[in-house]
């Protein structure tokens, strides 16, 4: 994260990867306030994609009243953590953690899809290079990230966390997890690229089309009940105008019945690449949102006595590189509202 006084600073020819604010997107909290003001003001029927939650302490009365009167399973998340740390399911108050910290709790979705009888959850990447006007893209391939062990709402299975939780970074640690080894085999292990997600689903007549608009509907809405509040800092600091870009890494998970939930939003997403997968998916992206953004790398020798490359030169380089032009894999979510 910046502090506010180095985005002023910025001068016109700097770029950095954060808007001012983006936490409000980021941490759990946050997000569910700005969700939750967007629901009264427009309706349940239209912003419905984040299960009910509640800020603890602030909401612990109606929380409890709501756990009185409904029979739904609770998951509990710290406001501002990520990689699974301090998430567990809440099936009875006495095992409600009192730290004194700020903690989520919110509806835990306990009917996923399942794909081999394994949960799963989406790593959705998208860029927004403006918030006045709002502009964003997302990115078409991304990662399908499965829990290692088969989900299970028996009781004797309600604190494995294998079953339950979709988070990379626990999975690995499982026994049985396979890791991705061979990038022309994308539906093999415990991580898919969205292109072999998709290939199954139709295979197994499921309408993946119709799962893809509601992400992008998700993603869009989502965009637009923030685009108020980060516009407005930005406006604040007197930013130079397209000097902040930032990807967030969007995870949602979806259920049976094709309805995506938006679990929260990634602020600086991992870049690190732990299997040829991720590093195809993740080493593509990056290129992309550079040319979106205008960044070019200086080719080597362009500044040796023989000057720099050819056009020629530079469309083998980028060809080599795996850049196959500024957007090639980012999907417009059309939401330019100049």
């Amino acid at each position: 994260r910046m502090h506010e006084e180095m985005y002023s600073s910025l001068r016109s020819f700097q770029k950095v990867n954060h808007f001012p604010g983006s936490t409000e997107l980021t941490q759990k909290d946050r997000l569910w306030l700005h969700f939750h003001s967007m629901e009264c003001k427009v309706g349940k029927h239209i912003f419905d994609f984040m299960p009910e939650h509640f800020v603890l302490p602030t909401q612990i009365d109606e929380f409890l009243t709501c756990w009185q009167n409904t029979n739904y399973a609770w998951i509990v998340k710290p406001h501002a953590s990520s990689q699974g740390k301090g998430i567990y399911l809440l099936h009875d108050l006495e095992e409600l953690i009192h730290d004194g910290g700020l903690s989520v709790v919110s509806r835990y979705i306990d009917n996923p899809l399942l794909i081999q009888g394994l949960k799963f959850d989406l790593r959705v990447y998208v860029l927004v290079t403006s918030f006045e006007p709002l502009r964003a893209y997302m990115y078409r391939e991304g990662l399908t990230r499965f829990a290692s062990k088969p989900y299970s709402t028996k009781g004797k299975h309600a604190k494995d966390v294998y079953r339950h939780l979709t988070n990379y970074s626990i999975n690995k640690k499982a026994s049985n997890f396979m890791e991705n080894e061979n990038l022309q085999a994308d539906n093999v292990g415990h991580k898919w690229s969205f292109s072999a997600l998709k290939k199954h689903l139709k295979h197994i007549g499921v309408d993946a089309d119709l799962m893809w608009a509601r992400i992008m509907d998700l993603v869009m809405k989502t965009l637009l009940s923030l685009e108020p509040v980060i516009a407005s800092k930005t406006h604040e600091l007197k930013l130079p105008r397209a000097s902040c870009f930032e990807v967030y890494g969007f995870d949602m998970l979806v259920d049976d019945t094709l309805k995506p939930w938006l679990l929260e939003i990634n602020l600086s997403p991992s870049m690190k690449a732990d299997s040829p997968l991720d590093w195809q998916i993740k080493s593509s992206l990056l290129s992309d949102v550079f040319n979106l953004i205008g960044i070019c790398p200086r080719p080597r020798g362009a500044v040796s006595r023989e000057g720099p490359p050819s056009r020629s030169q530079s469309s083998q380089s980028q060809k080599a590189h795996g850049t196959r032009g500024p957007g090639a894999s980012l999907r417009s979510l059309s939401l330019d509202t100049a």
